[in-house]
């Protein structure tokens, strides 16, 4: 009677489907239908296909007595199914309580920082793993042209997810800093249950559509890649997975490629052919230190003395550390794109005001600015080692859908676009050799109005 009552309530739990995935990975762990499930034995299967120590977390977890002084010496299916059903349908509390069970505690209601640390790594670990070897994944496009998953970008995704914890990070923190953090972090909670669905699955010998799709795209679709040999990223796949997870969710399915200086030059007016009314964009900057930083710009650019964008907008560092700076409201300086002006800054700005930005491209492309402070966005730190930096290579990434115009031609600010506008490139490089646009008073009535 017990064990039928035990089956009924397994039946409500999982549907058919997932029942005989989840006997069939039992008994691949266990070696046999009749042979009970070991510690020893699960972190072997399982350390075929994720991270050893991602594995030991978890028998941890699956492991502990239920009395105190008791050692559990083997598990039942019920019990091996616990990580998959708390991925699926667990409560945040059920989520909380594996991931303590899994991390070394100090005292009942502290945990380890330093493990937790390394958990989430073996967790980012997992996850490229995983998709590297998974049927039509998109990461193998990213791979093949040339983004790299290092130990040194695995380590400091790891780091840059947990300084939503805050500063003041100490060796033991108390759990419920822990409940905190994982609801400010839905990049991991993603990762994690794609990592545990996809361990389950496969060794269930289970066919992908019975795992239910990611509402939210962890890594965007990879668009307009360039095809030219001189191209070597500036950035890795974890910087992507970080970068992804702080645009808005609209934007995070796709990343289209716009511009390199390693293949189209040192040059601020092609660049600036290649970004105008591309939609939302993201810059990554590599400077003569070899620091990695950026921008990202929520709203389509233009040529215009003002400021636009809103407070989407961030500014971020990649390497070597993962920080991400989002607005404060204390002003709107979000974004700035101007050339040929004798009483106006010329180059292109985020954050900041003139001469004072928290990140600058000068019109003659090469110089930089970022200084020490800026009120535009929160926690800011200086991007650069230097204040004043060079450009070593930079690229330009849009994100989203390629905006939709009109008949009318309207640019990314909702003004009509004149056949004057369209070889943007061309004019751009008259404006910064301070040629007048005589033809700029030929367009039709209306259009600049």
């Amino acid at each position: 009677m017990g064990n039928a009552s035990g089956k009924r309530e397994s039946d409500n739990m999982y549907t058919s489907e997932e029942m005989r995935m989840l006997e069939s990975a039992y008994k691949n762990a266990s070696g046999g239908a009749l042979e009970r499930l070991t510690s020893d034995r699960l972190v072997e299967t399982w350390s075929q296909t994720i991270e050893r120590s991602l594995a030991e977390s978890t028998a941890q977890f699956l492991f502990i007595p239920t009395k105190p002084g008791q050692q559990t010496v083997n598990i039942p299916l019920k019990k091996f199914a616990e990580p998959y059903y708390i991925m699926e349908r667990g409560t945040m509390d059920q989520k909380m309580h594996m991931l303590l069970g899994s991390l070394r505690r100090n005292g009942a209601d502290h945990f380890n920082v330093k493990q937790l640390e390394q958990y989430l790594y073996s967790v980012i670990k997992s996850y490229v793993h995983l998709e590297t070897t998974a049927k039509g994944s998109g990461i193998k496009d990213w791979q093949e042209l040339g983004f790299l998953t290092t130990e040194r970008s695995a380590c400091s995704l790891a780091k840059g997810l947990m300084r939503n914890m805050g500063n003041q990070l100490e060796h033991s923190m108390h759990s419920e800093a822990l409940e905190r953090w994982l609801h400010v972090t839905p990049q991991f909670l993603l990762m994690w249950r794609e990592v545990f669905v996809q361990l389950y699955s496969r060794h269930g010998g289970s066919k992908r559509h019975i795992i239910k799709e990611v509402e939210i795209p962890i890594l965007p679709e990879l668009c307009d890649a360039p095809s030219h040999s001189q191209y070597r990223p500036i950035i890795e796949l974890p910087h992507v997975l970080y970068i992804n997870a702080q645009l808005t969710r609209e934007l995070r399915h796709k990343w289209r490629f716009l511009f390199s200086s390693k293949i189209h030059g040192e040059s601020f007016s092609t660049m600036l052919g290649k970004i105008v009314d591309k939609g939302p964009t993201l810059f990554f900057i590599e400077d003569e230190d070899q620091y990695i930083f950026g921008g990202y710009a929520s709203q389509s650019w233009s040529l215009k003395p003002q400021f636009c964008g809103d407070d989407s907008s961030l500014l971020f560092t990649l390497s070597p550390a993962m920080r991400c700076f989002s607005a404060t409201g204390y002003n709107d300086h979000y974004q700035y794109l101007n050339l040929n002006q004798q009483t106006m800054p010329n180059g292109l700005g985020m954050g900041g005001q003139f001469e004072f930005w928290g990140l600058w491209i000068d019109c003659m492309f090469g110089d930089g600015q970022s200084v020490e402070t800026c009120s535009t966005y929160r926690d800011y730190v200086q991007l650069s080692k230097r204040k004043q930096f060079k450009i070593r290579n930079m690229e330009v990434w849009a994100v989203g859908d390629l905006p939709v115009k009109g008949e009318d031609e309207e640019g990314g600010d909702g003004q009509k676009r004149s056949i004057l506008d369209s070889n943007l490139e061309d004019r751009a490089m008259l404006e910064i050799a301070g040629k007048t646009m005589h033809s700029d008073g030929l367009r039709e009535p209306g259009m600049d109005d």
